[in-house]
């Protein structure tokens, strides 16, 4: 899924919250982890949340939409 301004954070939740994926920054690295949550906050952008365990109740870090290109499903 290519992530634009108009991407609605809904639509990235329901393909991958809670699922493994590769995403392509805008800067061209692609980064394998799990996305744990997609969520807009007080820092007033939205954002995926993720580790690198699988684990659906603990997020590192997150990415906000801006710097993503896509998101993609691992294999």
């Amino acid at each position: 899924m290519k992530i634009k301004k108009e991407t609605n954070l809904w639509d990235v939740m329901d393909a991958f919250n809670r699922k493994w994926c590769i995403v392509t920054l805008k800067n061209g690295k692609k980064v394998k982890l799990y996305i744990v949550d997609v969520d807009y906050e007080t820092f007033g952008y939205d954002m995926i949340i993720y580790n690198y365990t699988g684990s659906n109740s603990y997020g590192v870090d997150d990415i906000p939409f801006s710097k993503i290109e896509s998101i993609e499903l691992a294999e």
